[in-house]
This record gives C-alpha cells, structure tokens and sequence, in this order.
C-alpha cells in the first residue's frame, strides 16, 4: 500500500500513481485515437471526443517526460525505480525487493517514490 506524503491528500496520491502506471497505455492510446482520427470517417461529435482525449492524454504523457527526464538527471536509480515500481507487468514486487535491486534503503526507495509523485502532481497543476 502506497504512503502519502503528509500534505498530499491520499486521492490524489493514488490519482497520480495511476497515471504513472498507465503512462505506457497512454502513448499507446493517443496512437490508437489519431488513426482513428486520420480515417475521418466520425461525425464532429466524435472528432471533437477524439481532439479532447487526444489533448488530455498527450498532456499527461508530457508531464511524465518531463519529470523523467528531470530525474535521469539525477541518476539512473530514479529510471530503474520507475521501471519496477510502475511499468513491469508482472512484477509484484515488495518496496524491500525495489529497493534491493537499485542498490537504496527501503526509506530511500519509499522517498523516491514520494518525490516522483509529487514532481508529477506539481507538473500536472494536481498540487504544488
């Protein structure tokens, strides 16, 4: 069970985590919209649906790319943290196991994991 921060509420917390974890689904959803988007064969209902999902998404998936690329400045843990704890599928993993793997403290891993949430719900607007 993730921890929140002591002044991020739990919700947004888990919202933030959330996006991380579908950060993958996401690039892979946006493709999906703008072929369908490129058939144009939708009313303008749906292209309006389309242009927002596709806006909204791209947005989130921007946000994460930054934080990335902010934190692979910081070291290659914070890329292999964010590989284990969010992206691999079959991974069910202990935040000992994480932190084992990339060389931390539990603490230290449990820190980063709060550091990259709270860098993605600062880039999101979700909280400063």
């Amino acid at each position: 069970m993730t921890t929140a921060t002591k002044t991020m509420p739990k919700e947004i917390y888990r919202y933030i985590e959330h996006e991380i974890i579908n950060y993958p689904r996401m690039i892979d959803r946006i493709n999906e919209l703008t072929r369908k988007q490129e058939k144009n064969l939708h009313t303008p209902y749906n292209t309006l649906y389309l242009d927002t999902r596709i806006e909204r998404l791209s947005t989130v998936v921007q946000c994460i790319e930054n934080v990335i690329r902010n934190l692979n400045s910081l070291g290659n843990p914070y890329h292999e943290f964010i590989e284990l704890r969010y992206w691999r599928t079959n991974s069910n993993q202990t935040m000992e196991g994480i932190a084992q793997k990339i060389h931390v403290s539990r603490r230290t891993a449990y820190n980063m994991q709060n550091r990259i949430v709270q860098m993605v719900a600062s880039e999101l607007g979700e909280w400063q």
